[in-house]
């Protein structure tokens, strides 16, 4: 949720991810991008109607790719995991390859809306977000899953537990808590705000290229390091009306913002706490994940194992190796699966 633009002031380097290394076997891959046989991976909103908190939220359709080896237990729950803000499922790609080499289970990395090429539309919060991927599991029969999310996908994941816990074999959440977030990533809403004020200056006779260099000034306040200035602005696309937009919705995301960052934990009351075993796995060298936070995680999930690994918020980056390890050995037995 809080990487790339919310975290800019950190470091920003999730929207430009290396391709999975030639060093190792791929497992089999199924996408539904245009270039596979599956379904078509743009679709309109469709509504399915879930109720929370006496309210409805409508589905989309996620783009998804799906993972598996010749020894993947295909009778146990697949892994499910979402990324986190400003992000795609392409920014996992070589941590799901080694997690279906190493461990037991299939998985699916989804794109989530707003996002990647998944659909843009109103509505971008962590219960919009659950209804998608609980539609998303009966469109694809998978009666449970492991729910894995860094960030903003597990926000939207621990909603998905506390709401259809049937549906959760075991939740695995990276580097967030319902609990607070640090000041800088509550301050980041302004940067998306500049995203869209932006966007219509833009003439539409410049090319992408000159368009990127057109913004250029109107984030430079607000970030102090060129890298990450390019980062942003790498994810501005030319429109086939000639126009420009961005990948992600950035109106969407301010719109949600509220429910999404700042006041997340009261989304959540009034709901039974998740009594699945929980998985959190955090960074040390961020504040995320304060005892405080660990407290407040604990209430609604009480089966709560927490592991801090050394690393900044992309735990998955920074410590590959172990981070696929406690996975592997958190999804080993399953609870869900006949004898």
């Amino acid at each position: 949720m809080f990487c790339e633009i919310c975290l800019l002031t950190r470091k920003l380097s999730e929207s430009v991810i290396s391709s999975v290394a030639s060093s190792f076997s791929n497992p089999s891959v199924w996408s539904n991008s245009k270039f596979s046989v599956s379904m078509i991976h743009m679709r309109r909103c469709i509504v399915s109607t879930r109720i929370h908190s006496m309210r409805s939220y409508g589905s989309i359709k996620m783009d998804y790719t799906m993972y598996e080896m010749p020894h993947s237990q295909l009778n146990s729950p697949p892994i499910l995991l979402m990324h986190g803000l400003n992000l795609s499922r392409s920014s996992w790609r070589r941590t799901a390859r080694h997690l279906v080499k190493q461990g037991s289970r299939s998985m699916i990395t989804v794109d989530a809306r707003n996002h990647g090429r998944s659909p843009h539309c109103a509505g971008h919060t962590p219960a919009h977000m659950a209804a998608d991927v609980e539609a998303f599991i009966a469109q694809h029969r998978l009666n449970r899953i492991v729910a894995l999310g860094h960030s903003m996908g597990g926000r939207a994941l621990m909603t998905l537990a506390l709401t259809r816990p049937e549906l959760v074999e075991r939740a695995i959440i990276v580097d967030i808590t319902p609990g607070p977030v640090p000041g800088d990533v509550v301050n980041a809403l302004e940067l998306f705000k500049v995203m869209v004020s932006v966007v219509s200056t833009i003439p539409k006779d410049l090319t992408l290229s000159e368009g990127r260099k057109h913004v250029i000034p109107e984030f430079s306040q607000l970030v102090k390091s060129d890298h990450d200035l390019m980062l942003i602005i790498q994810n501005l696309r030319k429109l086939k009306d000639g126009s420009f937009g961005w990948s992600v919705n950035a109106q969407a995301i301010i719109d949600g913002w509220d429910a999404t960052i700042v006041n997340y934990e009261q989304t959540l009351q009034g709901l039974q706490p998740y009594q699945g075993e929980t998985l959190l796995i955090a960074a040390n060298r961020e504040s995320f994940v304060t005892p405080a936070n660990v407290e407040t995680m604990r209430k609604f999930f009480p089966k709560l194992h927490v592991e801090y690994l050394d690393a900044e918020h992309k735990v998955h980056m920074d410590q590959p190796a172990k981070f696929v390890k406690l996975i592997v050995d958190f999804t080993k037995a399953c609870t869900a699966c006949p004898l």
